[in-house]
C-alpha cells in the first residue's frame, strides 16, 4: 500500500512540477481588476525562436497615439455605418487609459516578454448596455510594433456584474466578424488577426503634436536622456500699453454741473440747494 502511494505521488511529481516551473511569469503595470489592464508576460521559448524581439522600447505617447489611433476598422464591416466614431478602434477613453501604461510597459519589457494588453469600449445603446472587449498581445521587432489581436470588439455578456468570477464573462465574450482596414504605414503579420505598425520618428511627430522636447527612437539605454529645445539669440518682447488720458479739470466741472441740472429737473434738490451747490462746483475752478 505504501509503495502503491509513493508510486503515485512521485508520478504526480513528475507530470506537474515541470508545468508549474514553466508557468508564465506576468507584471502588472495597470489593471482595474476587472476587465482593463496592461502587463508584461513571458513569451514561451518556442514563440521566441520566431522572433526578434527589440525592447526595452522607448516610446513617447504621441508616437503611441499617433499610431493606435491610426488603426480603424473597414467600414463595410462596422456595427452602425452611419457613425463615425465606429470606424476608430482605439477610442478617445481607450488611448488616455493604454497609450501612458503602454508607454511604461514598452520601457520596462525585457528581449523575452510581450505587451498583453486589454479594455472595454462602451457602446451606448437606449435600452441595454452594449460593451465591447479588446484583448491583444503587441511586442517591437525592428522598427515596427506588432499588434496581435486575441478578441476585437467582443460582446460582453450584459449580465456581468452578476457574475461572481470577471473570467468567465472575459471567455464567454464573443467576437464579431469585423476586419481592419490597412492604411499607408500598415501591414498585416502571419494573419489578418496580426497588425503590423511603422514606428513614425519621435521628432517627426513632436512637430505635429504638442510635446515638447526631443527623444530619438529607438531601445532604451542608460544614457538615453530628454532634452527640451532651448531657442537661441531669443529676445524679450517689448509691450507698450496705452493709458487713458485723464480728466481735465474743466471736463470734470462739465460733468458735475450736468448732474446737478439733472437732479434740479427731478425735483430732489431746490432752487435755493441748487444755487449754493452750483456757486461751490464754479468756485473749485
Amino acid at each position: 500500500m505504501k509503495q502503491r502511494l509513493m508510486l503515485v505521488i512521485l508520478l504526480a511529481g513528475y507530470f506537474f512540477l515541470p508545468s508549474l516551473a514553466e508557468a508564465t511569469k506576468s507584471t502588472y503595470v495597470y489593471t482595474d481588476r476587472r476587465f482593463q489592464s496592461v502587463k508584461r508576460v513571458e513569451v514561451d521559448a518556442d514563440d521566441l525562436k520566431d522572433r526578434q524581439i527589440n525592447q526595452p522600447y522607448a516610446f513617447t505617447e504621441l508616437q503611441l497615439r499617433e499610431m493606435l489611433s491610426a488603426l480603424r476598422f473597414d467600414k463595410k464591416a462596422l456595427f452602425n455605418k452611419n457613425d463615425e466614431a465606429d470606424e476608430v478602434i482605439f477610442n478617445q477613453p481607450a488611448l488616455d487609459l493604454l497609450v501612458p501604461n503602454l508607454a511604461k510597459a514598452f520601457q520596462e519589457a525585457q528581449p523575452n516578454e510581450e505587451v498583453i494588453f486589454s479594455f472595454v469600449t462602451h457602446k451606448p445603446k437606449v435600452l441595454m448596455r452594449d460593451d465591447r472587449l479588446t484583448i491583444a498581445k503587441s511586442w517591437v521587432e525592428g522598427n515596427q510594433l506588432h499588434i496581435h489581436f486575441k478578441k476585437l470588439m467582443a460582446k460582453i455578456s450584459n449580465d456581468y456584474d452578476k457574475m461572481s468570477d470577471v473570467n468567465i464573462a472575459i471567455s464567454k465574450a464573443q467576437g464579431v466578424r469585423v476586419s481592419i482596414l490597412i492604411q499607408p504605414g500598415q501591414q498585416f503579420g502571419k494573419t489578418t488577426d496580426e497588425v503590423l505598425l511603422a514606428i513614425p520618428p519621435a521628432g517627426a511627430v513632436a512637430e505635429n503634436g504638442t510635446e515638447r522636447g526631443t527623444m530619438d527612437n529607438g531601445p532604451l539605454t542608460t544614457d538615453q536622456k530628454l532634452e527640451k529645445p532651448v531657442k537661441e539669440n531669443a529676445k524679450p518682447v517689448s509691450v507698450t500699453t496705452a493709458t487713458p488720458p485723464l480728466p481735465t479739470n474743466t471736463n470734470a466741472t462739465e460733468g458735475r454741473l450736468q448732474q446737478l441740472d439733472s437732479l434740479k429737473k427731478k425735483g430732489l434738490i431746490n432752487k435755493d440747494e441748487y444755487q449754493k451747490k452750483r456757486e461751490e462746483i464754479l468756485n473749485s475752478l
